[in-house]
């Protein structure tokens, strides 16, 4: 269940913020203990984070999902929105493993929207932030910016591209993974993702029950339904975009997943799977957790956080 909670830090005046919205959508035999999956998103501070509880550390004794609702529950605090805090926050959530030990383990993609390095600026530098990323495993982000495209049926504005997260396997659907038991072992092996980020631009950022769905272009269709809502100047009708692509994303995966063992169904983990020799046909059910996230001048107005740490 979507849940916002009172906000206990602000940053000042600044000069972006993120209007964020969130879907998760359990495995429907997980959804009496909320699924596996865990998030949380900042509208005032522009920092989030989704950690998808890796089902192969399940047991009688380790449910995956309280691992990856504590790892994020360690690096929120950490993660204000001022620069460099991401490694800090990776940190924390090792020393608390570390003091308090629990089974399971999880992957992990952290971020947040930070001022523009450099200190103060002006004329076109004025209007960019940074997008900072940290990936650990197969959870993934999409930095979007609209821009004016050309089709068959007419030219309109369409979420370009900009930046995509990879992947990071072992070897085919099995992804890098924290746990206490290693020591947070694979930490070090984590990917840190800047990128230039503007007013209009959308964060897409989603577990792998999304990303083994539903391939990007239809993420982008997804957005693009919505994208004149999440790009007004209103405020309270931008953060209705974001929730109806969050919403419309969120409902698309589960609906695919649903779909298993289809043939002739395409999927980004049926052609994975092809690639790596295996034969898979259809949707791969599993948890969805999915946030939106739209960057807007000037602080956030009745800015919310979201969560499902408990």
């Amino acid at each position: 269940m979507l849940r916002a909670r009172p906000l206990a830090r602000t940053l000042g005046t600044r000069r972006f913020h993120v209007v964020f919205a969130a879907s998760s959508i359990p495995h429907p035999e997980k959804v009496a203990k909320g699924g596996e999956d865990a998030f949380f998103c900042d509208d005032a501070t522009g920092a989030f984070g989704v950690a998808d509880g890796v089902g192969g550390s399940a047991s009688a004794s380790v449910d995956p999902g309280k691992f990856s609702r504590r790892l994020l529950r360690y690096c929120e605090p950490v993660l204000d929105g001022t620069p460099d805090r991401l490694s800090l926050a990776l940190a924390a959530a090792g020393k608390g493993f570390k003091a308090e030990p629990l089974g399971g383990s999880s992957t992990l993609l952290i971020g947040q929207l930070e001022p523009a390095a450099g200190g103060p600026l002006s004329g076109e530098e004025a209007e960019r932030g940074t997008l900072r990323l940290l990936n650990i495993g197969d959870c993934g982000a999409m930095l979007l910016r609209p821009s004016v495209r050309r089709f068959r049926q007419g030219t309109f504005t369409w979420p370009r591209l900009v930046l995509r997260s990879t992947d990071q396997t072992h070897y085919f659907n099995c992804p890098y993974q924290l746990s206490a038991e290693d020591a947070f072992e694979q930490a070090e092996d984590h990917d840190e993702i800047c990128a230039d980020a503007r007013p209009g631009d959308l964060l897409v950022v989603a577990t792998d029950g999304v990303l083994d769905n539903l391939f990007d272009g239809r993420v982008q269709i997804e957005v693009a339904q919505h994208l004149a809502e999440a790009l007004s100047d209103d405020s309270a009708t931008a953060r209705k975009g974001v929730e109806a692509i969050a919403k419309a994303i969120g409902q698309a995966a589960a609906e695919t997943g649903l779909r298993q063992d289809e043939e002739g169904l395409a999927t980004p983990f049926a052609a994975a799977a092809a690639e790596e020799g295996y034969k898979f046909a259809g949707g791969k059910l599993d948890d969805v957790a999915v946030l939106v996230g739209v960057v807007r001048r000037g602080s956030a107005q009745a800015p919310r956080r979201l969560g499902n740490l408990g």
